[in-house]
């Protein structure tokens, strides 16, 4: 009987831990907006560029790795929101141990992403992007679909799922925001990401966007301006991107490529 009463005394505890444990972020960023910038018009000229190493059809209906299911322990709803999405953080040397959840009113993307530790379940910081989703111009928001954080800064894919003449080509950018400080340092030029996933790799971040009739590319980006470096016309639209040793892995509509940064 003591066994059974300690056992579930132990049961509560467990629970209260877990419960305080996903209280309220510690600290609640709501960056200015950084403006809509147009997009690209040019890529910067530099030693590094994009090598294609193989391009092999896929068949659409071949099914895509489904997003990251949220841990049974995160908060369902957060100011309103409800939880949408998870992003697992991949973890380097002396970053934090912690993945994304993602609120917000659409099952793919999200208002609010907030950093979660998996081993405490404490929530360290929390960004509002309500001053970043909104274009001037059209009816569609954008809102957050994939992000990392390195070094103390967030990187941060906004986009909204349709033709980018929604927004009259104000759509699909990749910010860089401080967390110290809570500012936008950068956001790139528009049209520059709304595949699943970016990768940021050293002081280069590699995106892709492409939608139906419209170009599909992957973009090499300067990690420390957003600035576009290089560029490579992909077979479709570009739906996710991994790093592999020293090579990415698209994964098209229809295509599996592989490419390659060269240059010192």
């Amino acid at each position: 009987m003591k066994l059974a009463v300690a056992a579930f005394v132990s049961a509560l505890v467990l629970v209260a831990v877990s419960a305080a444990s996903t209280g309220p972020p510690a600290n609640l960023l709501v960056p200015a907006s950084p403006g809509f910038p147009p997009p690209a018009t040019s890529v910067r000229d530099g030693p590094r560029h994009f090598v294609l190493l193989s391009s092999r059809y896929r068949s659409p209906a071949r099914p895509t790795r489904a997003p990251a299911r949220p841990p049974s322990w995160a908060p369902r709803t957060f100011r309103g929101e409800d939880l949408q999405f998870a992003i697992r953080q991949q973890r380097a040397r002396r970053e934090p141990d912690h993945l994304f959840l993602g609120y917000g009113k659409d099952g793919l993307s999200a208002r609010y992403l907030v950093a979660a530790n998996p081993r405490t379940h404490e929530l360290p910081y929390a960004v509002d992007f309500a001053n970043a989703v909104r274009p001037p111009s059209g009816d569609e928001y954008e809102q957050v679909t994939w992000a990392r954080e390195v070094n103390g800064f967030l990187y941060v894919e906004t986009t909204h799922l349709t033709y980018a003449r929604a927004t009259k080509g104000r759509n699909a950018y990749v910010s860089e925001i401080e967390l110290y400080s809570g500012k936008f340092f950068w956001r790139s030029p528009a049209l520059i990401a709304n595949a699943r996933t970016f990768v940021v790799v050293g002081d280069l971040i590699v995106s892709g966007y492409g939608f139906t009739s419209e170009p599909d590319y992957l973009y090499l980006l300067d990690r420390g301006d957003g600035h576009v470096l290089d560029r490579v016309r992909l077979p479709s639209a570009p739906e996710s991107i991994s790093l592999r040793g020293n090579k990415f892995y698209v994964h098209t509509y229809d295509h599996d490529v592989v490419a390659q940064v060269v240059g010192p």
